[in-house]
């Protein structure tokens, strides 16, 4: 069983077994209990129920997920705010935590290595994002991800199949 993860707040999980693709989920958040800039948190309760929903119990599975990178800089170079940065930090230790406390094995790849892969590269007509939502739907159909905001579905559609031609 391959799972494919786009991490974050927007992002999904996709569930491979060898006959294809058995599901997309939109990443399973919550409210934040505390105020500030960041409002959601990945919920690591309803992650762990999804996993086990959806990989039998006598079934090792390999999570494989695109590879979270805060982008530091300081004044004008910097890429997002602190708070963010934290968030993404966060987000990837929960998801991590929670695959490898349920038996998961661990891959990661980069946002570069698998778009390259599919020949994903913005360009003035379209971003990557919709690349992705328009390859993802030529791959898998529409009912995966019928709404243009499943841009992360449609992210872990792709690193699913990236996954399952590079680790399985």
């Amino acid at each position: 069983m391959l799972i494919s993860c786009d991490p974050g707040i927007k992002g999904a999980l996709a569930f491979f077994n060898q006959h294809g693709c058995m599901g997309v989920h939109d990443m399973p958040v919550r409210a934040k209990p505390t105020a500030g800039k960041i409002k959601n948190e990945i919920d690591p309760v309803a992650l762990q129920k999804l996993l086990r929903r959806n990989v039998p119990a006598d079934e090792k599975g390999l999570v494989v997920m695109e590879t979270l990178n805060a982008f530091m800089g300081s004044g004008e170079e910097r890429h997002g705010s602190m708070a963010s940065q934290a968030s993404l930090a966060a987000t990837k230790a929960v998801i991590c935590t929670v695959c490898e406390l349920s038996g998961f094995d661990m891959a990661f790849v980069s946002p570069r290595e698998w778009q390259r892969f599919f020949g994903i590269k913005a360009t003035p007509s379209e971003t990557t994002k919709q690349q992705s939502l328009r390859l993802a739907r030529s791959l898998f159909g529409m009912e995966y991800c019928p709404l243009q905001k499943h841009d992360g579905r449609a992210d872990a559609l792709l690193i699913g199949r990236y996954g399952q031609r590079h680790f399985t």
